[in-house]
């Protein structure tokens, strides 16, 4: 089951989300119901919550949907077809299949969630079940701004942190829209943790 959602998130924590664009506090703070509770403590402030952008489940089961459609186009033009189907409905079910794996892309999309608070930079994901991993902002050694290049090509751009966790896989903002605006916060939120050597 999914964590239940966070009810009433204190006032102060969307004083500080997007402190140069006060009208979209109200936007931000109707985010937060998607978010599992429990994933800050007192001390903490939350500086940004995004989530990647729609065209990430697109990317994501681009090459299936690709796949089925033309795996599709020439069962109907060869006239092949599973045994007691039609060729138009064979090509259907194989349509399906790429179809299939877009909803799921969109499922995962959902549930995922990037958050950068004043300590921590925090990943949450999962369908059924939110895996929530972070990582201390002290902790982050650097951080790349990295468009792949059907991201640079719709506005988009993915961000690398190298941190110094030992044996974990590495942290990946995929997708974002605004990838600079938020990377520039992301740079402000880690220089301020290491001035305040926050742990």
């Amino acid at each position: 089951m999914i964590a239940a959602p966070c009810k009433s998130v204190p006032q102060r924590l969307f004083a500080a989300v997007m402190s140069d664009a006060p009208s979209r506090v109200t936007q931000v703070a109707s985010r937060w119901a998607a978010v599992p509770g429990g994933l800050v403590d007192g001390g903490e402030i939350v500086l940004l919550a995004v989530k990647p952008s729609l065209w990430r489940p697109v990317l994501d089961a681009a090459a299936w949907l690709v796949t089925s459609t033309v795996l599709a186009i020439a069962l109907l033009v060869l006239g092949v077809s599973i045994p007691g189907l039609s060729p138009s409905v064979t090509a259907q079910v194989v349509l399906l299949v790429g179809i299939t794996r877009l909803a799921i892309a969109v499922l995962r999309w959902v549930t995922m969630w990037h958050l950068l608070t004043n300590r921590r930079i925090i990943d949450v994901h999962g369908v059924r079940t939110p895996v929530i991993r972070g990582c201390l902002l002290v902790q982050v050694r650097n951080t790349y701004l990295r468009p792949t290049p059907i991201e640079g090509a719709i506005g988009l751009g993915s961000i690398l942190f190298v941190t110094d966790e030992p044996g974990e896989l590495p942290h990946v903002w995929r997708s974002l829209a605004d990838p600079q605006t938020v990377h520039a916060k992301i740079r402000r939120a880690i220089e301020s943790a290491l001035d305040q050597h926050i742990v």
